[in-house]
């Protein structure tokens, strides 16, 4: 049976590495639905986690400066004073 038709199952809080890399792919797509960590054991030991990636909302770029600058007058007019 192909992994995507599988019903969605319990993602094991912790596996060995060995099994971790013969099924990757369906221990992300776990750790993604259930929104779990799981734990990459190497004999035993904890080596690594896997968790889910937290997505931080953009804020919007139009305005988000606002405040932020001080008009000090024009710069575009030309002087009054002579330069020499």
């Amino acid at each position: 049976m192909p992994i995507a038709a599988r019903s969605p199952q319990t993602q094991p809080a912790s596996l060995s590495l060995a099994r971790a890399k013969a099924t990757l792919s369906a221990v992300i797509d776990g750790v993604e639905q259930q929104g779990s960590s799981v734990t990459i054991l190497r004999r035993g030991i904890p080596v690594a986690q896997i968790v889910p990636f937290q997505r931080v909302a953009a804020s919007p770029l139009r305005g988000s400066m606002e405040g932020s600058v001080r008009f000090l007058g024009d710069i575009v007019s030309p002087c009054l004073e002579e330069w020499t």
